[in-house]
């Protein structure tokens, strides 16, 4: 064969040396047992393979309900408008920031997907909704004592129009545009192109439209508590009333400090600065409530509470104290009031 000259020569002379072994040369195995070692590693893999597997399906079941959680957020803090931005109407200023917070933060939920995890949230989008209805009417207010030719001012109209919500439209849309009509309203006001209401007789306003809110408020809330069924430990209704209540308390506290900053004078009459105060206090206990889990039980029982009541309650004294407000501006003399408005802010802030 070709491959015989490269076997050595041993193996061409005589072949491969074989050597036979008997039985005696051959090692029992009927005793051996496998390494504790290798036994501990065999049983730590196994276990790591089915924690991982009841980790995987574990994580998939909670994935969705921790996305639900992590999208709901409630931005109740207070408004803050920069003084760089020099806001010819403070509450055009407090609109814009409040419609930039709900699009800016984890979005509008109403505008999701059904199977999207903000889409199973109940709290956000009631304080969402009942937010852009509050600011509707309070620009819509604006409007109105903001005429021009008689008429209520069009960019202000055009944006409590927008800002009311129409089922089935997406809100980002309508919100971006009533945002860009409040603004150009604010430039127009800036270059003395829009009348802008006299701040006194606007305060006045908000006061008593703030009080209807809270008296709308108190009908629902006490509906709801005097319910014969109520659920455990509440229903959707429930929750939808008490956000709603709460959205339009930081709406109403968040317009009266507006008003307050950009007029400082108010604080010549210590009649209207004590019910200004008593009134912005009563709407931020109102709009500050943030329970773990909202609660519609008996008042008297040993553990749940009952949040709608302690928001009717806090709602009670907002509507006392605004209407106060507006009694307090009335009662002021019109020549005190003018004199008031005609003191220079540089003056206001040296008087004794």
């Amino acid at each position: 064969m070709a491959f015989d000259s490269r076997l050595p020569a041993a193996y061409q002379e005589e072949g491969p040396v074989v050597t036979r072994i008997g039985t005696d040369h051959l090692v029992t195995f009927d005793y051996a047992e496998p390494s504790p070692i290798m036994l501990f590693f065999q049983r730590w893999w196994r276990r790591s393979i089915l924690m991982l597997k009841v980790g995987v399906v574990v994580g998939a079941v909670l994935a969705y309900p921790v996305m639900t959680v992590m999208s709901h957020r409630i931005d109740d803090s207070d408004v803050l408008l920069a003084t760089s931005q020099n806001w010819a109407s403070p509450e055009a200023g407090v609109a814009i920031n409040k419609i930039a917070r709900e699009l800016e933060g984890t979005g509008w939920a109403g505008d999701r997907a059904s199977w999207h995890p903000q889409a199973r949230l109940t709290a956000m989008p009631a304080w969402q909704k009942a937010t852009t209805d509050a600011l509707a009417e309070h620009t819509r207010l604006l409007a109105v004592m903001s005429p021009v030719n008689g008429e209520p001012d069009a960019d202000l109209t055009a944006a409590a129009r927008l800002l009311h919500g129409m089922p089935g439209d997406d809100m980002r849309p309508r919100l971006t545009s009533a945002a860009e009509a409040l603004n150009r309203f604010d430039t127009r006001a800036a270059r003395g192109l829009a009348i802008q209401p006299d701040r006194l007789e606007l305060l006045k306003a908000e006061a008593r439209q703030f009080a209807g809110w809270a008296e709308t408020d108190l009908t629902d809330l006490s509906t709801q508590i005097n319910r014969d069924v109520v659920e455990w430990p509440a229903s959707r209704t429930d929750i939808i009333a008490f956000y709603g209540a709460k959205a339009r308390a930081h709406v109403a506290r968040e317009m009266l400090m507006a008003t307050e900053r950009s007029e400082p004078r108010l604080g010549r009459t210590p009649d209207v600065q004590a019910a200004m105060t008593r009134a912005k206090e009563a709407w931020g206990r109102a709009a500050r409530m943030k329970p773990l889990i909202v609660s519609n039980q008996p008042g008297d029982g040993m553990l749940m509470a009952n949040h709608l009541a302690s928001m009717g309650f806090f709602l009670a004294e907002a509507k006392i104290a605004s209407l106060a407000l507006a009694d307090a501006l009335d009662a002021v003399p019109g020549e005190d009031l003018e004199s008031v408005a005609s003191l220079a802010p540089d003056l206001v802030a040296t008087a004794p």
